[in-house]
């Protein structure tokens, strides 16, 4: 008793918050009230300190029931980060305690402390967080569509095999009979032509099937059964995000929040109960993985493998647990189709089946878990990436970049934004290739300061040969904002084949496109499979510009970056329909979809997703108005006088979503300065004063030999010859009708931006606890994972 006393008098001493516990007599479940601990998120860790031998001397017997929602369901009531909502929420508010705050982000709820920045919570990552809510969620429904599709075809196929076979069955019982003709052999085109037909009526069926079902009835349902959605948060820290994700995102069936610090999962832990989600936590699979272990020494269950063992299934529930994330990726990377005994007995018990989805959310960079993370998810799982180190894929630290990404940003470029968002698809990409696996992005994204990208990942080996064409380097005029993007591979086969696709819409009634004669269409074909050879890229010197065309400067060469596409436009416009049509029902979505409860950041939301619906797909990289014009000595051109001279040219141009005096376009370099130069010529840029030394070419008073003067390079610029025969200014009708939406939205609030790590708990703890007492406090944090453990009831 007496060191207790003394370890509680130094807790009044040190700066570490308190926290209250009790177990209400009345319920075998526990009620909480208790204040968050410090964190460290450095890296993804976060760390708090708890001290039971306060609970012994501190009880509320007077608590009230905490008001819940269950999870999953509509939801009227709007919530509002940071302010809580009186009508429904006044117990909690009124338990708050004093020098904390009580956040409510999205349908959850967790304490704050004020004073310190001892926990890691960023109002910023609102946005982050609500953006993963509405992506997830619809990435489950797309999920349950596929699944069905799969299973209706086997059905559909085996039915129409079926018919098939009863068919031939009744026509050679006709031919032995007598009553019919002998049915000559099949030629070869016959055969292909019979299949094709099989093909082709197959999906017309699975297609009329299709529209009959509801999916996302499908998916809501899904969480109870074996076809529900598993997710891992690999950095889990307080886990507010996970705890989102089980109460706002259908179709969930397994969440498991993991961090590294078991301190920090006894806080996530706290978060729970306080939501009202005690009964859905459960314990590690380890338990029901050994009684599986021991079921599969019965010789029937051998003979004949069930298709999904309870083994390749996680307990339905929150699962928290105290881990490295790294490690727990590598160690989940079991198909859901094989089944166990086709594994080596002594690694069955330490492989656990793959995730559906997989957050990563760092303090800095999500590099070191990248490989793991490509490879412990499911065949169409999906992957969303948080990368805060907007240093190094800006450019600013391009040593570290390239260490980290392996590729060499572009220092002090007008594009850094999009540039680090298709240097890290470039890594991602490249680890995938490395199983055979690729990478679809559906959104790719810059936020504030931090880039935030989804994308889903396919076995897929034919698409991994296929990975240099959407890989290439970046050629950057050292005197102007020139640049080129070249390809590091080229192939005339799959050009063909994407042409193709493209062209598929303007065909004729004969199926040949651009008016070609079969003949003339086959002989192409053939040429193009010859061709089929994955050759090296050119560069600027190869596309007749050695050095910059407008300068005759040379390049800086950065990369290599993704120059493939970065939304899927089809998933954007979709989310932007649920947006509008929740914001007309409250928040929530009509239709029983994603959005199931009302986003805070819901405008800002659908402006950046009309954004990036804007953006031209086929146009790596942007330049800035700003800057060509200061290049040339000019006052900025007005944006859309800009576009209109590129639109009547005949190119596409947008704005770029995170910039809006962006210029995306398709247009070479020599048609944007053209345009530049037309301007100049209507609007002349006033002359730049020289300095005396640059008028006379010496430096009066230096013993230096006579300088030469540098030719100015706005005069450079200026003084090239025009390819262009007209630049049409004209503002074409329709050039300006948008979509309404808050594009570009401003900062809320004051000092909006990254955030100071949370302090440290290790070294405070070993300077003012002591490391006497560490076996006491594992006896009274017990299993942090799952029930409470007997002295902390005791407590």
């Amino acid at each position: 008793m007496q060191r207790a006393s003394r370890h509680l008098s130094s807790l009044f001493k040190s700066s570490f918050v308190t926290k209250l516990a009790y177990y209400s007599p009345t319920s075998p479940s526990l009620s909480i009230n208790r204040i968050p601990t410090p964190t460290n998120k450095s890296r993804g860790l976060c760390t708090t300190t708890t001290h039971n031998h306060y609970k012994r001397h501190h009880r509320c017997p007077n608590k009230q029931p905490i008001h819940t929602i269950p999870r999953n369901t509509m939801s009227t009531t709007t919530t509002m980060p940071n302010k809580p909502s009186p009508s429904s929420n006044d117990d909690m508010t009124q338990n708050v305690p004093e020098g904390h705050q009580l956040i409510r982000e999205g349908q959850i709820t967790m304490l704050y402390p004020k004073s310190e920045n001892s926990v890691f919570y960023n109002p910023v990552q609102v946005q982050n967080r609500d953006l993963s809510v509405l992506m997830i969620g619809m990435y489950a429904e797309r999920r349950m569509e596929r699944m069905w599709v799969v299973r209706r075809r086997k059905e559909v196929r085996k039915e129409m095999m079926q018919k098939q076979k009863e068919e031939r069955e009744e026509k050679k019982k006709e031919e032995d009979g007598g009553g019919g003709e002998k049915k000559k052999k099949e030629t070869k085109e016959e055969r292909k032509a019979k299949i094709a037909k099989f093909e082709q009526d197959l999906e017309a069926q699975v297609l009329k099937d299709k529209s009959s079902v509801d999916f996302t009835k499908l998916t809501q349902e899904s969480s109870n059964t074996t076809d529900g959605m598993s997710i891992f948060e690999a950095l889990a820290a307080s886990g507010l995000r996970s705890l989102r994700y089980w109460k706002e995102v259908p179709g969930v069936r397994t969440v498991v929040v993991n961090d590294l610090d078991p301190v920090a999962v006894e806080m996530a832990r706290e978060n729970v109960v306080r939501n009202g989600f005690v009964d859905d936590l459960v314990t590690a699979a380890g338990d029901d993985d050994k009684k599986q272990s021991n079921s599969m020494d019965d010789t029937s269950e051998k003979n004949s493998p069930p298709k999904t063992t309870k083994h390749n299934l996680r307990p339905r529930g929150l699962q928290l647990q105290v881990g490295d994330a790294t490690h727990e990726m590598y160690i989940s990377r079991l198909p859901p189709n094989l089944h166990v005994n086709q594994i080596n007995p002594t690694q069955r018990n330490y492989q656990k089946p793959q995730y559906d989805v997989i957050d990563l959310d760092p303090y800095g960079s999500a590099a070191p878990f990248l490989d793991a993370a490509v490879q412990s998810v499911v065949n169409g799982g999906l992957l969303a990436v948080t990368c805060t180190d907007m240093a190094a894929l800006g450019g600013s630290h391009p040593e570290t970049c390239y260490g980290r990404y392996g590729a060499f940003p572009i220092q002090r470029s007008g594009y850094l934004q999009e540039l680090a968002l298709r240097i890290l698809l470039y890594h991602m990409s490249v680890v995938a290739g490395r199983y055979g696996r690729t990478i679809r992005p559906v959104l790719s994204v810059g936020m504030a300061f931090y880039c935030r990208v989804f994308v889903e990942v396919y076995d897929d080996k034919a698409g991994v040969n296929n990975l240099s064409l959407n890989h290439g380097h970046l050629f950057q005029s050292t005197k102007c904002s020139s640049f080129h993007i070249t390809p590091i591979a080229t192939n005339v086969f799959v050009a063909a084949q994407q042409q193709q696709q493209n062209n598929n819409s303007s065909s004729d009634n004969s199926g040949n496109t651009n008016g070609e004669s079969e003949k003339e269409a086959s002989k192409k074909k053939e040429k193009s499979k010859r061709t089929n050879v994955y050759k090296n890229g050119r560069g600027p010197c190869d596309l007749g510009e050695p050095v910059c065309g407008e300068t005759g400067a040379p390049y800086k060469i950065g990369g290599p970056l993704w120059i493939g596409p970065l939304h899927d436009l089809e998933v954007v416009n979709d989310a932007i329909t649920r947006l509008e049509a929740a914001k007309d029902n409250e928040g929530t979505n009509p239709s029983g979809g994603s959005p199931l409860h009302p986003l805070h950041t819901a405008t800002t939301l659908h402006g950046l997703l009309v954004s990036c619906s804007e953006e031209v797909p086929d146009a790596p990289l942007y330049h800035l108005l700003p800057y060509l014009c200061s290049a040339v000595n000019s006052p900025t051109i007005p944006m859309n006088t800009f576009k209109a001279a590129l639109v009547n040219a005949g190119y596409n141009v947008s704005a770029y979503h995170k910039e809006p005096s962006a210029v995306k376009t398709n247009a070479p370099n020599h048609v944007v300065w053209d345009i530049v130069r037309a301007w100049c010529k209507e609007n002349p840029p006033a002359k730049r004063k020289e300095s005396k030394r640059h008028r006379k070419g010496e430096d009066q008073g230096s013993n230096a030999p006579v300088h030469q003067p540098d030719v100015d390079i706005a005069t450079m610029i200026l003084s090239k010859e025009m390819r262009m025969t007209k630049v049409d200014f004209t503002i074409p009708k329709g050039l300006g009708e948008r979509k309404k939406a808050k594009r570009w939205a401003l900062n809320p609030e004051a000092n909006w931006g990254p955030k100071k790590a949370a302090s440290g708990r290790n070294k405070r703890k070993k300077e003012e606890v002591g490391d006497d007492d560490d076996e006491e406090k594992k006896e009274l944090l017990g299993d942090v994972g799952g029930e409470p453990s007997a002295k902390q009831v005791k407590a």
